[in-house]
């Protein structure tokens, strides 16, 4: 984390983007704190660009976004750039008359040239980075990405959550297989990923004490449940079972009634 002086695109930019992720969560302030490791002033210099944030909290704003995190982490090192050229040499420690040398040395361009060689080349590395995040690549390219891969498959995805194992990224094909919308009360669904092989149910408009439960043929049950303000502020996902669309079963609990309402695929 650095303080920086004065305005600098990529930290502005990258603020930007942060504050784009942090609105597609639906999390305010305090739950993106409690759902991160930092707090709530933290993120709000970081979301206002008057401060740095660490590489590995936008990988877990990218998390709680479901948005792949290469794009984010380029402005991220782009923004964590020098924002000049290096700066003067410190002052001789003992002051004292500098030895005279001919007019000819002083005048040698060459003893300049490893300065202003760093400088451009800092610049076009810079300038390298912001092309490779802003423009679309060229489709007729031999260079490519390589492909995004699950943190985990099928049973192996039992117990965890979907976010952090790439589980439900754009593009990845996550649907819903069943969902409950009542016009008053706690919502639920069951989410599919066939780019993990594996589910999980949301709650969503819950209160506190409320449950949320999953489960499928051999994977056991994964259960969450609402224990404050925050977590009733968005979507809360169970961890994850394996397996999937087929033959899954979710159940809503009241907190206050212990009422149970269920869905199957």
């Amino acid at each position: 984390m650095r303080r920086r002086s004065g305005p600098e695109h990529g930290l502005l930019v990258l603020a930007r983007e942060l504050a784009v992720l942090r609105a597609r969560t639906g999390l305010s302030l305090d739950a993106l704190a409690r759902r991160t490791t930092a707090s709530r002033s933290s993120w709000h210099r970081y979301l206002n660009g008057t401060l740095l944030p660490p590489r590995a909290l936008v990988q877990e704003l990218c998390a709680l976004a479901d948005e792949p995190p290469g794009r984010l982490l380029a402005l991220w090192d782009l923004a964590a750039e020098p924002g000049g050229p290096p700066p003067p040499p410190p002052p001789p420690s003992e002051p004292g008359p500098r030895p005279s040398r001919p007019v000819r040395d002083r005048a040698r361009p060459r003893l300049r040239r490893p300065v202003l060689t760093t400088v451009l080349a800092g610049g076009l590395a810079l300038a390298a980075v912001l092309a490779a995040v802003s423009l679309p690549r060229d489709s007729a390219s031999d260079s490519r990405p390589e492909p995004l891969r699950p943190g985990c498959t099928g049973a192996e995805c039992t117990g965890r959550s979907s976010q952090p194992q790439a589980c439900a990224i754009a593009g990845s094909g996550t649907r819903t297989v069943a969902e409950r919308r009542p016009e008053r009360g706690p919502s639920m669904d069951i989410r599919y990923s066939p780019f993990c092989e594996a589910s999980w149910a949301r709650i969503w408009f819950g209160r506190v004490g409320d449950r949320v439960e999953i489960s499928a043929p051999g994977q056991g049950t994964r259960w969450t449940e609402i224990k404050d303000r925050f977590d009733a502020e968005g979507y809360l996902s169970t961890p994850m079972v394996g397996g999937g669309p087929e033959g899954l079963k979710a159940c809503l609990i009241l907190g206050d009634t212990a009422e149970r309402h269920c869905l199957t695929s």
